[in-house]
């Protein structure tokens, strides 16, 4: 199937042959960390998705591709480049109309379409899409022969300011569906209402949460809980942690649903919860032996991102090869910006972005003009 939208541009599925000429015009891309070379053949074969490449005389010139979530109502699209010797010739939005057109022929309960970029969006596209969430990117370099001394250094500035503390929990799936709602409320930690793993923003629908399933996300979850004394007096943890001996899953006497991430000071009255989500890693085109970590950080209290961020990254270390390198890219409250910054004084900046915007628009009102 193709479609002749311009003469010299057509648009096709994309296929499993595509994939030199995709990588072919992605060169350099997201500095380096791109995910599409890891993710195209795994993509290709998602019920979920649908990718399109833009071919001017038989050669790939662009690609696409929007992926399915909130239970089939709404559209994310990514993954949208152009040859760099065809941008500015309008590849780009005949892409994404026939993105569009798909979406509208082929999945009708589809309403709102939405993607992250790294930048303020130009004025013509918010006469479409509208800015729906905002947050900090902040990522660091952690090569191979630094890592183990990495770790030891974010492990003493942990521990430092917290000698009495009890872990946050990695859940298993059974507990993650019970999340919401449950003790965590979307409208503390949830901007919105909806998750951003990744960089993919989607609700905390049943189905999405399947879908992380399947992607092996690593759900860390400090649970909320009442001032000091109700939070230590309504059961005992069995064995014991130490942050600089590694993560151990304790386990409570009491149900999950009473579970709390923290003995907290007595300075805070309430603490609403906290979460972290963390991706698998992927090796990236930076070089040999450079892997990609994700890690998506809801809640606006710095202690807890920072130890939910110590211990996504000794998890993901466990999987990562022998002399494997981290760029590791954390996604926080603006909030909490400066504060992690200095969490990470000394180790290498990676120069990824600034900021993740999340936009949306909808196709409903596109699609009848």
């Amino acid at each position: 199937m193709s479609s002749p939208l311009t003469p010299d541009v057509q648009i096709f599925p994309a296929a499993a042959g595509d994939y030199e000429g995709v990588m072919a015009i992605s060169e350099g891309l997201h500095k380096g960390v791109d995910y599409l070379p890891y993710k195209y053949h795994t993509w290709l074969k998602d019920p979920q998705r649908r990718m399109f490449v833009a071919k001017s005389e038989g050669r790939v010139v662009g690609f696409d591709s929007f992926l399915l979530v909130d239970g089939g109502v709404t559209a994310v699209v990514q993954g949208l480049r152009v040859a760099e010797w065809m941008r500015g010739c309008g590849v780009a939005g005949i892409l994404q109309r026939f993105c569009f057109k798909t979406l509208h022929l082929y999945h009708p309960t589809v309403t709102r379409v939405r993607l992250t970029m790294v930048q303020n969006p130009p004025a013509t596209m918010l006469n479409t899409y509208h800015i729906i969430h905002s947050k900090a990117d902040i990522s660091v370099f952690i090569s191979a022969e630094q890592l183990e001394e990495t770790i030891k250094i974010l492990e003493s500035r942990v521990s430092s300011t917290c000698d009495n503390c009890i872990p946050p929990v990695f859940l298993e799936y059974s507990e993650v569906h019970n999340l919401f709602p449950g003790r965590l409320k979307e409208e503390d930690l949830l901007p919105g209402g909806f998750l951003v793993q990744a960089w993919l923003p989607m609700s905390t629908n049943k189905a999405n949460l399947e879908l992380m399933q399947r992607w092996e996300v690593q759900w860390l979850c400090s649970y909320p809980c009442d001032a000091l004394g109700e939070a230590t007096s309504s059961f005992q943890l069995q064995g014991s942690f130490d942050v600089n001996n590694g993560i151990k899953k304790t386990k409570p006497s009491a149900s999950n649903d009473d579970l709390i991430a923290f003995t907290t000071p007595a300075s805070y009255k309430t603490f609403l919860g906290f979460l972290s989500l963390g991706s698998p890693m992927f090796p990236v085109p930076l070089g040999e032996g450079n892997h990609r970590l994700n890690i998506d950080v809801f809640g606006t209290d710095l202690y807890f991102a920072k130890i939910h961020v110590l211990y996504q990254l000794k998890e993901a270390v466990k999987k990562l090869p022998t002399g494997g390198s981290i760029i590791c890219i954390v996604n926080i409250e603006k909030s909490l910006r400066a504060g992690l910054n200095d969490f990470f004084e000394g180790i290498t900046p990676f120069k990824h972005c600034k900021l993740q915007l999340v936009l949306e628009m909808d196709l409903t009102a596109i699609m009848s003009t």
